[in-house]
């Protein structure tokens, strides 16, 4: 991954993620993706974000400092699993938000601690997406964990 994509995705994904909460869940038509709905409830701007995970994750308890750094190391949550640990973070606020340094695995850190980490790395599909905008399509903002550990990321001009 290259160090300046990830340096600016990192700063892209604090300015617009520390200080929101995790909101709510959408339903989709399979368990296959999940999408996290994040809400500002402050003037910031954006207000609305959504996270989609189309790969493993977890949640990990504060204090944890090492993660898994492929798939293969994860286990695979039952729809059911995964619907708990989310509601176990629900209302909870964003304090941080880091990448890994060899993929792009994400972690969000709450204020309990406890960290939402995402597998990052896949040859051959983006394993995660995160916008803005109420149609979960971006209207300004866009991070992209691309194939072969990459990182794409839509902001701004302002933001520059």
């Amino acid at each position: 991954m290259d160090i300046e994509h990830r340096q600016f995705a990192m700063r892209a994904l604090n300015h617009i993620f520390v200080g929101c909460q995790l909101d709510g869940v959408k339903f989709g038509l399979g368990p296959g993706a999940f999408l996290i709905r994040f809400e500002q409830y402050v003037n910031h701007s954006p207000d609305q974000l959504w996270l989609n995970i189309e790969s493993r994750w977890a949640v990990f308890p504060k204090g944890t400092q090492l993660f898994p750094v492929s798939e293969a190391e994860m286990v695979e949550l039952s729809e059911e699993e995964e619907y708990q640990l989310i509601f176990e973070l629900r209302r909870e606020k964003v304090i941080a938000v880091t990448l890994g340094t060899q993929s792009p695995h994400l972690h969000i850190e709450f204020e309990s601690g406890k960290t939402l980490f995402v597998n990052g790395h896949h040859d051959k599909y983006e394993c995660w997406q995160v916008g803005d905008g109420t149609g979960y399509t971006h209207h300004e903002w866009l991070i992209v964990a691309t194939p072969g550990d990459g990182i794409s990321t839509w902001a701004p001009d302002s933001f520059n």
